[in-house]
């Protein structure tokens, strides 16, 4: 028995129009009518959620959202944090010299504000202000921060092709010492080691006495997976990656063909 749908956003519950249908919508209330718990999943941050929170109705005083891919986990009426996994200077010392090395550009995210640096590598600028996230955004010596502040990921926006080509590339030590993951094609992001979004919500989960098998979660790409996995029910869009598709326990229709509603009326009864 479903007792919790986890979704992912973009690409999965939001069109290509950064919306959600009507059909999606109400698929999801029909889901909160039987009692079933939804949970958003993303790697956003909690400042682009607030529409989605009122829309979908996100109001019980047990309702939660999964950010920052797994790395923040936040009840919603009263703002507690059950989780919150943060990267450090050190890590963004690390980081920013290897990814301009590789003409990889880096924005690197806090609780408040996406940052842009003074200038990128010179023909790889980053799209990820402006056409990825609403987020606020403020430009910044990245050399610049004091040494107690702290990140919630680190994202790298560029032509897929490129960034393909670049990754194999960096330093696999320093790779190993943290999650990377793949949010779209054109998107790596890099977070604290054993950040991911199927750890936080089987944390919340066992905060919530939900087994994962009356779990069902629903995806499109490689940062939904170990989600996919997780979950009873693993549910991958059509228009998702090849790669996840393979896990997948039921594959929905696309994101533009109201997938979301389609899974929850297979499954939901």
């Amino acid at each position: 028995m479903i007792r919790l749908i986890a979704i992912d956003l973009d690409g999965t519950l939001l069109n290509s129009h950064k919306e959600v249908s009507s059909k999606n919508l109400q698929a999801l209330h029909f889901a909160q009518d039987q009692g079933i718990k939804v949970v958003i999943c993303t790697g956003r941050p909690y400042s682009t959620m607030h529409h989605l929170i009122d829309k979908i109705g996100l109001t019980s005083k047990d309702d939660y959202l999964i950010l920052y891919n797994g790395a923040f986990v936040q009840r919603i009426y009263d703002g507690k944090v059950m989780v919150k996994e943060e990267l450090t200077m050190r890590d963004l010392q690390s980081w920013y010299p290897e990814l301009t090395r590789l003409n990889l550009p880096l924005n690197v995210l806090d609780q408040t504000f996406v940052y842009e640096p003074l200038a990128y590598p010179p023909g790889y600028e980053s799209f990820y202000v402006g056409q990825v996230t609403t987020a606020p955004n403020q430009k910044k010596d990245f050399k610049s921060f004091g040494a107690d502040q702290r990140f919630m990921k680190f994202v790298v926006t560029i032509n897929e092709d490129h960034l393909s080509h670049q990754i194999p590339y960096l330093n696999q030590d320093l790779v190993k010492q943290y999650t990377l993951s793949r949010s779209h094609p054109f998107q790596l992001e890099i977070m604290k080691a054993g950040v991911s979004k199927g750890r936080a919500l089987k944390l919340l989960a066992d905060q919530l006495t939900i087994d994962s098998s009356d779990i069902m979660a629903i995806g499109d790409q490689m940062n939904d997976e170990d989600m996919i996995q997780y979950a009873g029910m693993g549910i991958v869009m059509a228009n998702g990656a090849d790669q996840l598709k393979e896990m997948a326990d039921f594959l929905t229709l696309s994101n533009d063909q109201d997938g979301v509603a389609h899974a929850i009326y297979q499954f939901i009864k």
